[in-house]
């Protein structure tokens, strides 16, 4: 069955599962949702704009968690123990959302986007946007899963990858980078770049992204004022044939779109930020069939 996706309003972004839920202000209201709910559903989060949120996430996606299998009914607040915020409770004490359902994964967006860009008609929901959860629209969802993000593992350390690529992995699975005595050198694909009076030109490539740095760099000039090329992005595959893959798709892509330079044929220029990000996910997800097939 495919995976339905739905928004809400929240403060901020999730917790790992095992201290959050997705929460809810009236028992009534939770009780619906859970009616309703199929495990595996996705609930993004977009940032409200109060006072209370997240100063540093007011605005834009925060983040996404997933429905238990099976979706239980829980009280919030215990889960979140100590970590709690002063804001996450009224003036009589009272647990702002104390009804929950129950979540297997959860999620932290690192792109910057903004609410409006995802749910164009998100704020004409008003105080609905908060109160419940509402589908999102096809395209809507095809955004969405074109952002990176983190998962939040409790005690281990997260990657950071595109949701449609983070979804292929079992929720029990180890996240973070996989051990180096594992991994073949080269294995990275790297988007560098650098800023100068000409605007911003991109470099894709694979191996290995910090010796390539290097290289790209080796006869720059900072002490005569001469900007450096810097690691925009990256993204660690199991062999060289995914690295290789994603780098040629990337580049493919981009200069099919007008993006190629004629000074390198590794340069993309004049491309928007969305557009690139919308390219290196693209690029990840072929990298990341092609290990499936090496596998």
């Amino acid at each position: 069955m495919e995976r339905r996706y739905f928004w809400t309003k929240v403060w901020g972004a999730p917790d790992v599962p095992k201290h959050d839920a997705l929460a809810f202000n009236h028992e009534r209201t939770r009780d619906d949702v859970l009616a309703n709910s199929i495990p595996g559903d996705i609930v993004v989060f977009l940032t409200s704009d109060a006072t209370e949120a997240d100063a540093l996430m007011r605005g834009r996606v925060a983040g996404a968690v997933e429905i238990a299998d099976p979706p239980e009914p829980i009280m919030v607040e215990p889960l979140r123990g100590n970590r709690s915020r002063p804001e996450d409770f009224r003036s009589d004490g009272r647990f702002r959302w104390p009804f929950g359902i129950t979540v297997s994964r959860t999620w932290r967006v690192i792109d910057q986007e903004a609410n409006d860009a995802l749910v164009p008609d998100h704020a004409s929901k008003g105080i609905q946007g908060a109160a419940t959860i509402h589908a999102m629209q096809p395209l809507e969802i095809q955004r969405f899963r074109r952002l990176r993000v983190v998962e939040q593992v409790d005690g281990e350390k997260a990657d950071r990858q595109p949701f449609s690529s983070s979804l292929r992995r079992p929720w029990r699975q180890k996240a973070g980078p996989r051990s180096g005595s594992l991994v073949n050198p080269g294995t990275q694909l790297y988007v560098a770049v650098i800023s100068d009076d000409a605007g911003m030109t991109f470099k894709v490539g694979s191996g290995k992204a910090n010796e390539r740095l290097a290289e790209l760099n080796r006869y720059r000039r900072p002490s005569q004022g001469e900007v450096l090329w810097s690691l925009y992005q990256d993204w660690d595959f199991a062999t060289v044939e995914a690295a290789r893959t994603a780098e040629d798709h990337l580049l493919g892509r981009a200069k099919e779109m007008g993006w190629g330079s004629e000074d390198h044929s590794e340069f993309i220029v004049g491309i928007g930020m969305s557009e690139l990000a919308e390219l290196f996910s693209e690029a990840v997800d072929l990298g990341a069939t092609q290990d499936e097939a090496n596998a």
